[in-house]
């Protein structure tokens, strides 16, 4: 993580960059969110897709999807953020917090969370 360790050429170039407002609006950050809050969910988005496209790659075509259910607790969680009007929570140290697990409790959900401000 380049970015992120101090001294290297990207870590000067982008370390202090605000997240686009597309990628803020796309994955629901926060509105202080960084470009490396930003790239940690292209990242994580990009993975994802590898994933996906390796297990489908190597399934008989009357094989039964095997993402639907995530696919399901994905929407579900994704709806409660926007209906709570809240935001995700990639833990990035200079923009984001992780909620204690007494946080969390509170607020209904056993995913991170953060308030928008």
């Amino acid at each position: 993580h380049q970015v992120e360790t101090p001294g290297t050429p990207l870590h000067k170039a982008w370390s202090d960059l605000p997240a686009p407002k597309l990628a803020i609006a796309y994955w629901k950050l926060p509105q202080d969110a960084m470009w490396v809050d930003a790239l940690k969910c292209m990242f994580a988005d990009e993975s994802n897709h590898r994933d996906v496209n390796h297990t489908f790659a190597t399934m008989a075509s009357d094989d039964p999807n095997p993402f639907v259910e995530k696919h399901r607790q994905n929407a579900v969680h994704a709806w409660r953020l926007e209906a709570e009007g809240r935001t995700t929570d990639i833990g990035c140290h200079k923009t984001l917090t992780t909620k204690s697990p007494e946080e969390v409790a509170d607020a209904g959900s056993d995913a991170p969370l953060r308030e928008r401000a």
